[in-house]
């Protein structure tokens, strides 16, 4: 118990850094300075000028008809299926105006992209190219929106974080499950290929492990030994509340709650992120709850 309320007031003293280094999600899709160019930049620039020449085209009453349209949305097309992210431009996150995404374009076949570029060419040769144009179309809006969507690309995972840390103190992954009691200083993951090496832990120490039979084969994110001691552990990373965030917050008290005869083996719950300075500083009562 006095090692619980250690952690604890340790954790509440120290409280997270709204900015964590270790997730930093960093990809440049244009060049570091203007005068320098490189296929992205080029073709959108390409693309650019293909739905001015559109606009003009429209404008003079061409229409899906005309030969010449139909090179300017062919010429499109092509730009789009083979540049890579392509899906940061100006026209082609204007696709979200009208709830149609670019992952939903690239499903569709010839005839329909045909279809759909020419419907989008002209509503945003309305809505949008004209302004555009009048403030000065700039590659910055291809570096702007791959930031904005930094969070859905893979990074760094809170296991990435753990195991970053004990490495420095000579831990490394067990591979085999003949030495989980004979070895020390090492760790393994249950739900990323340990399983088996888990079940066999679960069975030499005779751990009841409660917690599975709420969430019925569930596997503990990380699990460590340090000496004679076992530490069963539980990752969650939350930035702010919400309803998944509170059924995760659910899981964490859960999951620690139970005990084992043994008394070298420990259920320990790793809570990263700014989330967890309000479960320290918040007094309503649902934040006392947690």
């Amino acid at each position: 118990m006095e090692l619980n309320i250690k952690l604890f007031n340790y954790s509440k003293n120290h409280p997270e850094n709204y900015l964590d280094d270790f997730y930093v999600k960093t990809l440049m899709v244009i060049p570091l300075k203007k005068e320098f160019r490189n296929t992205l930049t080029d073709n959108n620039s390409e693309l650019i000028k293909l739905i001015s020449a559109f606009d003009v085209l429209y404008s003079d009453d061409y229409d899906f008809k005309d030969n010449n349209i139909q090179k300017i949305i062919d010429k499109i097309i092509q730009i789009l299926d083979k540049t890579n992210h392509i899906n940061y431009s100006a026209f082609v996150q204007f696709f979200m105006v009208y709830n149609f995404s670019f992952s939903l374009y690239k499903k569709l076949d010839e005839k329909e992209k045909k279809s759909l570029i020419y419907e989008m060419l002209i509503k945003y040769c309305s809505q949008r190219h004209n302004t555009y144009l009048s403030h000065g179309y700039t590659d910055t809006i291809l570096q702007v929106m791959c930031d904005n969507y930094s969070h859905k690309r893979n990074s760094k995972s809170t296991i990435d974080k753990i195991i970053h840390f004990i490495t420095p103190y000579g831990f490394t992954r067990l591979r085999d499950k003949k030495n989980l009691i004979s070895s020390t200083d090492y760790y393994f993951l249950p739900d990323k290929g340990d399983r088996t090496i888990f079940e066999e832990m679960l069975n030499k120490l005779h751990i009841e492990m409660k917690s599975r039979s709420i969430e019925h084969e569930k596997l503990p994110d990380i699990v460590f030994k340090h000496k004679d001691q076992y530490y069963i552990c539980e990752l969650k990373t939350m930035k702010e509340s919400g309803g998944g965030q509170d059924k995760q917050i659910v899981e964490l008290a859960y999951f620690i709650k139970f005990s084992e005869k043994d008394k070298n083996i420990h259920y320990l719950a790793f809570l990263d992120g700014t989330y967890a300075n309000k479960i320290f500083q918040d007094k309503s009562p649902k934040i006392k709850t947690q």
